[in-house]
């Protein structure tokens, strides 16, 4: 009998050993992050903001990811808003994005969210369906325009 993979788990990645183990798996959906110390100190600062990474992990290695924060706002209530979630692409179509906004939803269950909320691009329709699958239905237009870039002030002390 042939040898039976180990089981994933879902754990936050709170290290940067840990975050580090994830750039690849990111990168393939932001390839705009030319490097794994640009990514941590990206997930810190976002991390003050409430954002958290979830991972689906096999045998110490990062198979998919999920970054999401709690938020609140008067459309919603309070949600679960999933910012990030892919999977390496060798490990696609294996059923851990379903496994992650799964354990997203009792997430937010727990924390006494009504909704959980993603946006995803309109071109991008191998996402949609996806969506579609694990039960979230498309609800509105996500608008957006780039900002003036501001002259940068020196720190207050």
């Amino acid at each position: 009998m042939p040898d039976q993979p180990s089981p994933i788990e879902l754990l936050h990645l709170e290290s940067d050993p840990q975050l580090r183990a994830a750039f690849p798996v990111m990168q393939a959906l932001r390839p705009q992050l030319p490097d794994p110390e640009v990514f941590i100190q990206r997930v810190r600062r976002q991390a003050k903001q409430g954002y958290r990474l979830l991972g689906a992990w096999r045998g110490g290695q990062v198979l998919a990811l999920a970054g999401y924060r709690e938020l609140e706002n008067l459309i919603h209530g309070r949600f679960i808003y999933v910012d990030d979630l892919v999977a390496d692409p060798q490990q696609r179509s294996q059923g851990l994005g379903g496994q992650l906004l799964d354990e997203l939803a009792r997430i937010g269950s727990q924390l006494g969210c009504q909704r959980l909320v993603l946006d995803t691009a309109l071109a991008n329709s191998l996402a949609q369906r996806f969506y579609f699958r694990q039960g979230l239905l498309f609800t509105g237009l996500h608008f957006s325009r780039p900002l003036p870039t501001p002259t940068l002030r020196p720190e207050e002390d």
